[in-house]
């Protein structure tokens, strides 16, 4: 377990890489983001359990932010299913508490995950679908263009842009309108 800390103006931030999740740690995000008609953090959990997505692969990891002691987000990292390209991590279940929204704690989180993220992949990848996400990742430097299935934002982790090859090998382009946000 690793465990980066910070003073905030809210108190005291620690980021924790996790091994293992406990459900009672996030169990009050998960409650939260349902009420807010996100299923994704049920999906984690359920991933998780069953193990289909433990973040225990080489270049995955998860991660929690707690502030003053209690979890308010939580994030992930791995290699981007969808592309099936080794150079190509996907920052998975991004969800921080209503009440540490708009104080930077997201913006830490994301932070922590894309330093993690460089030293294994040169493209980070993500889908999401509400206004403000798509806004706060754009403000994180992500890009909505080129898109890909599966991806709405993405950012290059490294000097020289990097394209996953699946896209390259179907011929897709790299210009075009901004992508959809369905399926």
């Amino acid at each position: 377990m690793h465990h980066w800390v910070r003073n905030h103006s809210q108190g005291h931030i620690q980021i924790t890489r996790i091994s293992e999740l406990n459900e009672e740690l996030i169990a009050h995000l998960t409650e939260k983001s349902l009420s807010q008609g996100f299923r994704f953090m049920a999906r984690l959990s359920q991933e998780y359990y069953s193990g289909a997505n433990r973040f225990d692969k080489t270049g995955e990891a998860l991660f929690v932010i707690s502030l003053n002691g209690r979890v308010i987000g939580i994030g992930g990292l791995n290699r981007d299913p969808y592309l099936d390209d080794p150079n190509v991590g996907r920052l998975r279940h991004l969800y921080v508490a209503s009440s540490g929204r708009r104080q930077g704690i997201g913006r830490l989180l994301v932070s922590q995950i894309t330093r993690e993220a460089s030293q294994s992949y040169q493209l980070l990848t993500l889908r999401t679908d509400p206004p403000t996400a798509n806004k706060f990742y754009q403000t994180l430097g992500f890009k909505t263009q080129p898109n890909w299935e599966h991806t709405t934002h993405h950012l290059q982790l490294s000097e020289v842009d990097y394209y996953p090859s699946k896209a390259i090998q179907a011929g897709l382009t790299f210009t075009g309108d901004a992508c959809g946000l369905g399926g």
